[in-house]
């Protein structure tokens, strides 16, 4: 059984470094507000101390999951289920079930503050119309509604940073803290993804693909493709989320263990290995010579097809960066077909999109115009717009997008790349969806 779990600890000393970083480049006294943009799902469990009482179990644990059950978008639910189950002298102590945010923003403003706000509370028992916690979901799971955190809105300001927190973090006490929201919905709000039909694509751990809907959650008609709807940060708007699992993860697989001699030749001459990888993968023709990589490993199913003598590192490397725009598109396919309306282009951000090549095959694979942001981390900018707009230094949310988010490269498809990928897109989706949905050919080895 596949265990993955992160002591809470390692978010904020996560941020402690991280800020102590910053500060130093900064005038301290610049600092008018602080919010976030912060990973999701990711429950955990505490005591009345708001000691942590268990790590939290990421989405990747295969504890109490499957992935298919009826739970589908309430991805928390089953890790606290298990934890309940399986570990009931532990959760006998619970106090409260909370959330990456909420752990983060109980050491900025000090553990008497127990909040969480839609888009993490979608992962829980909370209600798609009402946005409150539901009674119903409570009483099926047997998981009451006050064990969880107070719902909040994106946006409101929740508190001060505490004199211990500044101290941490190198800053002055008493700045506000503002709500910020989910790691993705700050990254299309970051782009200035907010009206239904316009779309983003991530391109880092994961490979996320995020479209606007409109002011309601949409219908899915079948359970079978794990397609979510979730709110946004700005109340009252909806989009689609289609993930794929692994995919920067699958490079960093095949550096780490592949190339050691890249590794030691890039820390001789201090530069960056995955240029060196990508350098590679620019001498490989589109379509990787015919091999496809299927980036399943978090179900262990990761899967490698048409392997011949003639593929080399450099093929390998280029068929994983082709599999995370494989993937962009089948999930794109898929929420314009729910949402009933085609993009016309596509924002995307993510560490991939430091990668020029990266980015012309997502162009050439979706057959659409990619525009990439000056600031490739648009989570951190979203984060920032909804900081501003909570600290009334913007009057709207379209004004602050207007004034702060800016693109900085166009990158537009090549027709000849484009035919060959219309041939891998139409054999990629179902292969995935193949393989996803049966057993895996080793089984228990």
């Amino acid at each position: 059984m596949g265990v993955s779990e992160q002591d809470p600890m390692m978010w904020w000393t996560a941020t402690k470094n991280t800020c102590n970083q910053v500060v130093k480049r900064i005038n301290v006294n610049d600092v008018i507000g602080i919010s976030g943009g912060i990973l999701r799902v990711n429950a955990t469990i505490i005591d009345k101390n708001g000691e942590i009482l268990h790590p939290a179990m990421l989405a990747m644990d295969e504890r109490g999951m499957d992935f298919q059950a009826e739970e589908g978008l309430r991805l928390s639910i089953p890790k606290i289920l298990w934890l309940k189950n399986e570990k009931p002298e532990i959760f006998n102590k619970v106090y409260k079930i909370i959330f990456p945010d909420t752990y983060i923003y109980m050491n900025l403003c000090g553990k008497e503050l127990c909040i969480t706000e839609p888009t993490n509370g979608i992962y829980g028992i909370m209600n798609m119309n009402t946005l409150d916690w539901d009674t119903n979901l409570a009483t099926k799971y047997d998981l009451p509604v006050d064990l969880w955190p107070e719902l909040r809105t994106p946006g409101e300001v929740i508190g001060e940073l505490s004199s211990e927190a500044a101290g941490e973090l190198g800053l002055k006490s008493n700045i506000p803290v503002v709500l910020g929201g989910g790691d993705q919905q700050c990254s299309a709000l970051g782009m200035g993804v907010i009206n239904p039909g316009q779309a983003k694509v991530t391109m880092g751990t994961y490979t996320f693909v995020n479209y606007v809907t409109g002011n309601e959650p949409a219908k899915i008609v079948t359970e079978e493709i794990p397609i979510f709807p979730i709110p946004h940060v700005i109340k009252g708007k909806w989009m689609l989320e289609g993930a794929m699992p692994g995919t920067g993860i699958a490079l960093k697989w095949f550096k780490d263990n592949f190339s050691q001699l890249q590794i030691k030749e890039c820390e001789e001459k201090n530069l960056n290995v995955y240029d060196i990888l990508i350098k590679e993968a620019e001498e490989v023709s589109p379509g990787s010579e015919g091999l496809l990589f299927v980036p399943l490993q978090m179900f262990r199913k990761g899967t490698i097809h048409g392997l011949g003598w003639n593929h080399t590192r450099a093929h390998m490397i280029r068929a994983i960066m082709e599999s995370a725009a494989l993937s962009a598109q089948m999930y794109l396919g898929m929420v314009e077909a729910i949402g009933r309306a085609k993009t016309t282009e596509i924002k995307a951000d993510g560490g991939g999109m430091h990668s020029d090549l990266w980015a012309q095959i997502l162009s050439d694979v979706m057959d659409k115009k990619i525009l990439i942001p000056e600031i490739k981390d648009c989570s951190a900018l979203g984060a920032a717009i909804l900081g501003y707009y909570g600290l009334k230094k913007y009057n709207s949310i379209d004004n602050a997008i207007e004034k702060m988010v800016r693109f900085e490269k166009e990158f537009n498809p090549i027709k000849a790349n484009v035919k060959v990928y219309k041939k891998l897109n139409r054999l990629f989706m179902p292969t995935v969806l193949d393989i996803y949905q049966k057993k895996r050919v080793t089984k228990n080895l």
